[in-house]
């Protein structure tokens, strides 16, 4: 007996199991893209920093440090990145400026 197997289930599974799914993004990706944009448009006066925080996977930490790398490098920002079991908050600041400090 052939066992039936729904098409587009199958297309998933055959993707997850090689690794080139193109669904590969964290979901702390869009949080962290939305607070960058908010910052780096906002006028000095309006915004100096945003906190994110949000559930991380144990297996997702070297994905989500270079992806918060990515974007501080794309937006021109700093980031202070904090660690914990299961959840993560990054604070994305502007960085120095003519050797006064942004806020913390």
């Amino acid at each position: 007996m052939e066992a039936r197997v729904n098409p587009s289930l199958a297309r998933e599974l055959a993707d997850i199991l090689s690794g080139s799914g193109a669904d590969q993004e964290l979901a702390c990706e869009g949080p962290l893209l939305v607070a960058a944009r908010m910052l780096s448009h906002a006028a000095d006066y309006e915004m100096t920093a945003t906190t994110v925080v949000g559930v991380l996977g144990r297996d997702d930490v070297d994905a989500f440090r270079s992806l918060v790398h990515d974007i501080v490098q794309e937006f021109g920002l700093e980031a202070t990145v904090k660690l914990n079991v299961g959840s993560y908050s990054v604070r994305l600041y502007r960085p120095e400026t003519d050797g006064v400090e942004a806020s913390k």
